[in-house]
């Protein structure tokens, strides 16, 4: 199970890659919706901080930082359908 939450924890933060860098450039334009961009910018690190939190503590499972990976990876699909779908 350690190896498959490393994976996906590597895979979405390759996945989240873009989506960080696209929101730090509308970070400067998006008004009132900062907070939102900033929750999709950190997105995709939160898995690979909670893996090392893993690794140190050994309380957590590694199903939490899994799960927060796969979560991660919808939501960047989500983003990249969005972002796909408005400029068509």
């Amino acid at each position: 199970m350690r190896f498959t939450a490393t994976l996906l924890v590597w895979l979405a933060l390759a996945a989240g890659l873009l989506q960080a860098v696209i929101c730090i450039i509308y970070l400067s334009s998006s008004g009132w919706a900062i907070p939102l961009v900033m929750v999709f910018m950190l997105l995709p690190i939160v898995p690979l901080v909670l893996m090392h939190e893993v690794t140190r503590w050994r309380r957590m499972s590694p199903v939490v930082p899994a799960s927060a990976a796969l979560l991660s990876i919808a939501v960047s699909g989500g983003f990249y359908w969005e972002l796909f779908a408005r400029m068509r």
